[in-house]
């Protein structure tokens, strides 16, 4: 019974004993593990991104492998990939010397998308200038070149004020070639001021339009002088109506049309230009020389050229000097095809305004042409030069690990990657130049044909104006 006794207390001893142990087991275990953790949260496993931030010296650079790598990543764009900012030793801050550095902080079980995040953030190029060049590029090629007008413009600055002055005495009704002297000049008149300025002042005057040429007449005709039409240049269709119904009539009052026209400039005109259609010398008694002076040195100082129509060698004589003394030029016409063509000239100024023009547009456009392609060649040539030397620091890079690491690292992935990169760098750099190219040619050569097209239009259109 003691016996039996003395077991039964042996066995509860021993089962209270191993329960007792249990909770003191897992609590070690737990304890063990707590341990373990903390050990590792104070000693932090390294990974290479951390390595390469405490080889770096100011400041921290977020790198790919600390983000969270099963988020999915978002694909980019060609410009997007080349737009990120360069690494710490790109460009003029490459030491070879602190690159190895950086290296020797990463570790070799890393993967190669790893490596090749970590040797951006160390050896990528800065490609955003010339990407951005590319991205802004402007390809249209513009001229902005003033075309003439159909008519001679002015510059908004001047105010020009253009008189004629048409012989009407008696003796305009001699016909020359079939046809009086005054129809010829009514003719070779109103051809003349439809190419004037559009925006200068015109005034048409006639003088010795009354009276006949008898000496009873002889005061009535010299004092007769009219203004028949005052306007602008854009206005002078209206001339051939005024003209209608003159005729020729008495003697020839040269003096008192220049005195005349004194009132017919208006005072805030800078410039003045006469011209005086006669076949004659004055008849009147006046002084032309002296009134073509006073006007040539008025406060409006007006030139006065002088045309005399089938004028004899001793009117010719008078009448240059006439003009001289208005600080202009006298011309002889003796038909009026030569009235007309003296009075024409204006068709050959502007002919030859057409092809300045032309040619003036069309050197701007090729300059602004080759201007544009010197850019965007510059541009290629750069980037590829620069996608070449970031291509031979990473092979660098890549080698001194090779050198470092042996096969503990995956050298052929990442050869193959950096040669990617610099396959996808230097294509683009290729294809946009190439693209930016083809459209300033396309836009150039438009442009340069259109100027030329339209200016040899006009300068033909007025050719044809001319002979007909």
């Amino acid at each position: 019974m003691i016996r039996s006794s003395i077991l039964l207390f042996l066995m509860l001893f021993v089962f209270l004993a191993g329960c007792g142990d249990k909770p003191e087991m897992n609590a070690s275990k737990i304890q063990d593990s707590s341990d373990s953790n903390q050990s590792k949260s104070a000693v932090e496993i390294q990974t290479p991104s951390d390595s390469v931030k405490r080889g770096e010296p100011g400041g921290e650079v977020q790198s790919p492998l600390d983000t969270n790598q099963n988020e999915p990543r978002t694909s980019l764009t060609d410009e997007q990939l080349l737009m990120k900012p360069p690494g710490r030793f790109a460009g003029s801050n490459y030491n070879e010397q602190k690159v190895q550095d950086a290296l020797d902080q990463l570790t070799s079980n890393s993967t190669a998308d790893q490596y090749m995040e970590e040797l951006f953030l160390l050896l990528a190029e800065d490609y955003r200038p010339y990407v951005s060049t590319f991205i802004n590029f402007e390809t249209e090629v513009k001229v902005d070149n003033q075309r003439p007008d159909d008519k001679m413009r002015l510059p908004t600055s001047k105010k020009l004020h253009i008189s004629i002055l048409l012989d009407a005495s008696g003796s305009m009704k001699a016909q020359i070639s079939g046809k009086s002297k005054m129809d010829s000049a009514k003719e070779a008149i109103q051809s003349f001021a439809d190419k004037l300025p559009k925006n200068a002042e015109v005034s048409l005057r006639v003088y010795g339009h009354k009276g006949t040429g008898d000496q009873k007449d002889k005061q009535l005709s010299c004092n007769s002088t009219e203004e028949i039409f005052h306007g602008q240049g854009e206005q002078t269709n209206q001339i051939k109506e005024a003209l209608n119904g003159l005729d020729p009539a008495g003697w020839t009052p040269i003096a008192n049309a220049l005195e005349s026209v004194k009132q017919d400039i208006n005072p805030e005109t800078t410039d003045s230009i006469v011209y005086v259609v006669s076949d004659g010398i004055e008849t009147c008694d006046g002084n032309p020389v002296q009134i073509a002076k006073d006007l040539n040195q008025s406060k409006v100082k007006t030139v006065v050229n002088i045309i005399g129509f089938d004028v004899d060698n001793e009117g010719q004589k008078l009448l240059r000097q006439v003009a001289t003394s208005g600080g202009g030029e006298f011309t002889s016409v003796d038909n009026d095809e030569a009235l007309k063509n003296y009075l024409n000239k204006t068709y050959d100024k502007l002919r030859g305004e057409w092809t300045i023009w032309k040619e003036k547009g069309a050197g701007e456009a090729n300059i602004q042409k080759e201007t544009k392609q010197g850019t965007i060649n510059k541009t290629q040539e750069t980037m590829q030069i620069l996608v070449n030397k970031e291509n031979s620091n990473l092979l660098a890079a890549l080698k001194y690990l090779e050198t470092k690491n042996g096969k503990a690292f995956p050298r052929s992935e990442l050869f193959k990657k950096i040669t990617e990169r610099k396959n996808f760098a230097w294509k683009y750099a290729r294809d946009m130049g190439k693209r930016l190219y083809d459209e300033v040619s396309k836009s150039g050569n438009k442009v340069y044909d259109d100027i030329v097209d339209e200016g040899n239009k006009n300068v033909d259109d007025l050719t044809n104006k001319k002979n007909n």
